[in-house]
């Protein structure tokens, strides 16, 4: 089931340079081209049994922390068992080439580079991976118990969706989107919040300085 989903989403190796969108399939302001090469986050984790990879906190992801270089040398050398290779992704503000952490043809990380050669940020992509309080793709807002006095609408190719700091590690930040809401630049009212299905796991070195 997971291979045939992961599939679907474009998130299988190829042996071509990537792209990733990140964004929402559902998100009706983005062009016809963007939603055509997106790359759905959410993954449909109903019959597959869950395995934890890695979990995100305020000190990092797993093994890498701020003082891992963001190479692929690095990140390989960091997660033992894990290929990396090179993906073109859009963020929240802009598109930035990223390298991609696979673990046995799942795609588990987006590491994006700072430009002084450190890592900027770590995206989890996938439900075999955990936040800080637990939290997993595919969870809805509720199931994250998610505080949405930590949350702002998000912008750019993420407008209208709801990103929200973690509980507790301010350096982790949680990317909501919405099925078949139409974007706006303020957040939804309460019930439609809950609602909101988790799409990635973002941690930021030094975000809570």
């Amino acid at each position: 089931m997971l291979s045939a989903v992961m599939s679907r989403n474009g998130l299988r190796p190829l042996s071509a340079r990537r792209v990733v969108i990140a964004v929402p399939v559902f998100a009706l302001a983005l062009p016809a081209l963007m939603l055509a090469g997106c790359a759905a986050s959410v993954e449909d984790i109903a019959s597959v049994p869950t395995e934890t990879l890695l979990i995100a906190g305020e000190a990092g992801v797993g093994p890498i922390n701020a003082a891992t270089p963001a190479s692929r040398a690095a990140l390989e050398a960091a997660l033992p068992g894990f290929t990396v290779e090179d993906v073109t992704m859009a963020g929240e503000t802009s598109t930035a080439t990223a390298l991609a952490a696979f673990k046995d043809g799942l795609q588990v990380l987006q590491v994006i580079p700072a430009g002084s050669g450190a890592i900027g940020a770590v995206h989890v992509v996938t439900h075999h991976a955990a936040g800080p309080n637990g939290e997993r793709i595919g969870m809805s807002f509720a199931e994250a118990r998610q505080d949405a006095s930590l949350c702002r609408p998000g912008i750019g190719n993420w407008r209208g969706m709801p990103i929200c700091a973690a509980r507790g590690a301010p350096a982790v930040t949680l990317v909501y989107s919405i099925p078949n809401y139409e974007a706006t630049d303020h957040l939804p009212d309460p019930a439609t919040m809950a609602g909101a299905a988790l799409q990635r796991i973002v941690w930021t070195p030094g975000a809570a300085s």
